[in-house]
């Protein structure tokens, strides 16, 4: 949907999801560096466990990856932003895993994946299509048809009358001739 027709998106959620991935990214990739740098030292003692840590910092790059792709979809498509926001919340919680990005990445990515599933659409403002304006009358029922050729109209109470009448069967004001 253009965004040139006024639809909003949850823009909260969008930036906070964001700036959580991000760090949740930012947290892997040092994590991965640091494991990359100290494993090789625990190799020698503890066989596998550079390759678990360094598996652990991959998994925190993707989980990452994964939020920072959920809030450009609830920005792209604000209509689904209940879904992103889903999925920003389980990967949110599922950073964990690899460090959670400092800790701050996680608190952001879960903040922005509520917000994202708590979010409504605004209502349309008034004087957009479907809503009245304010000042200006609003469209009355349809008009009555029009007169059949031997009836006229009262002009003070509206009521049919027949065409050579001079007075209102109804209320009594004179006829237009």
């Amino acid at each position: 949907m253009a965004y040139g027709s006024g639809q909003s998106y949850p823009s909260a959620a969008f930036i906070l999801s964001l700036i959580g991935g991000i760090f949740i990214l930012l947290g892997g990739l040092y994590e991965a560096a640091v494991y990359a740098i100290v494993g090789s030292a625990f190799l020698a003692f503890f066989p596998g466990l550079g390759a678990l840590l360094i598996a652990l910092a991959v998994v925190a790059l993707i989980f990452g990856l994964i939020i920072i792709f959920g809030a450009i979809q609830m920005r792209s498509h604000p209509e689904s932003a209940k879904t992103w926001g889903i999925l920003v919340l389980v990967f949110a919680i599922f950073s964990w895993i690899g460090g959670g990005g400092f800790v701050i990445g996680f608190l952001l990515a879960l903040i922005g994946g509520i917000l994202a599933i708590v979010w409504h659409p605004p209502a349309p403002a008034m004087g957009q299509p479907g809503q009245p304006t304010w000042g200006q009358p609003t469209p009355m029922a349809q008009a009555p048809a029009a007169a059949p050729a031997g009836q006229k109209f009262c002009s003070s109470c509206g009521s049919p009358n027949a065409a050579g009448t001079q007075f209102c069967a109804k209320c009594g004001a004179a006829m237009p001739p």
